[in-house]
């Protein structure tokens, strides 16, 4: 039976999201080995992201059956208010099983996806914007520029850049400082990283707004229009971690005409999962009391009436907090009977 009427009846709003919600896909199954510092790395992400997003955003993390240490420091977090969304699950669907459920259950405009071992440095989300907003057709934006291409040279959409005349193109050779921290981000050896820098990349620009783009992106950190991502679910998830599958979203992205594209300087940085001391000094360039649950600068606390903020604030003290449960115990029955 149900007696008296809920709450949430008597006009309390719904949770209003903002525009911008950041997914983060984390799997952690064990802390030795190849992830013993994956936690730590994981935590330099999070205090990068709310230092460095002015925007305000939501926060998803989706853990893909991390060992149970790791799954209680996430609910640690979430309690603190650094995490809106957490979504534990026991088994590991895979990086693409976790896309469809993720990408599926996000109410933002835009989503940032991430990896859970990227470090987000100051202009991320307002260079990746711009560029998402001056081209055509733009599928993700990377906020590091492409030196991999995923399409393996079967890319199509960025032809038709090359005949629009409000878009210039030319070659972009980047610094040596962005070749290197891209390299030693995934290990590449000492051959590849030659071949690296002598490479010339593909950049556009729109002549309308000045914006300049590196041609190809990646799927380790990007933003999108969440209604653009959504066109080419469900992707095929049958392996945990699989090249064929996790290039299925750049292809059918590519396939429908919409754009890969990145920044020419990196706003991101590959952590990896080695703690080394290029690493540690970019993390001390992260300022001090990120301990902070507020998320953002732009974070947007809950508008709840006045009587009801004024009770919660008074809730917080233990006895005053017993007496109003008392309170609201004899109300609820007495307003429960009219």
């Amino acid at each position: 039976m149900r007696e008296g009427q809920n709450p949430a009846r008597l006009g309390l709003a719904a949770y209003e999201p903002h525009k911008l919600g950041v997914a983060i896909l984390s799997y952690i199954p064990s802390q030795e080995g190849y992830f013993s510092q994956s936690l730590e790395i994981l935590k330099y992400q999070l205090a990068s992201l709310r230092q460095n997003t002015l925007e305000g955003y939501d926060l998803t993390v989706f853990d893909n059956g991390s060992c149970p240490e790791v799954q209680s420091e996430l609910k640690n977090l979430h309690a603190q208010g650094r995490i809106d969304w957490l979504v534990l699950s026991k088994h590991n669907l895979g990086k693409a099983g976790a896309l469809n459920w993720l990408l599926a259950a996000l109410p933002n405009q835009w989503v940032c996806y991430s990896d859970s071992d990227v470090l987000f440095r100051p202009g991320w989300f307002e260079k990746s914007l711009q560029i998402l907003e001056s081209f055509p057709r733009v599928g993700i934006v990377t906020a590091q520029p492409a030196f991999f291409d995923v399409l393996r040279q079967k890319g199509q959409a960025h032809l038709a850049l090359l005949n629009d005349p409000k878009i210039g193109c030319s070659e972009y050779k980047p610094d040596a400082w962005i070749v290197d921290e891209f390299c030693r981000s995934v290990g590449a050896p000492a051959k590849l990283t030659g071949e690296y820098h002598q490479k010339q990349l593909a950049m556009v620009k729109d002549r309308d707004s000045g914006a300049q783009a590196v041609i190809g992106a990646t799927h380790m950190q990007f933003l999108a229009r969440l209604e653009t991502i959504r066109q080419v679910l469900p992707l095929p998830a049958t392996k945990a971690l699989a090249p064929e599958e996790d290039s299925q979203l750049d292809m059918r992205l590519d396939q429908a005409g919409y754009l890969h594209l990145s920044t020419p300087v990196p706003y991101v940085l590959h952590m990896g999962n080695v703690i080394d001391e290029r690493l540690r000094q970019a993390v001390s360039e992260l300022k001090p009391g990120l301990g902070d649950p507020e998320r953002s600068p732009g974070a947007v606390k809950a508008k709840l009436p006045l009587g009801y903020r004024g009770l919660t604030w008074l809730a917080r003290f233990r006895r005053p907090r017993g007496w109003m449960v008392r309170l609201y115990r004899v109300l609820f029955h007495v307003l429960a009977k009219r």
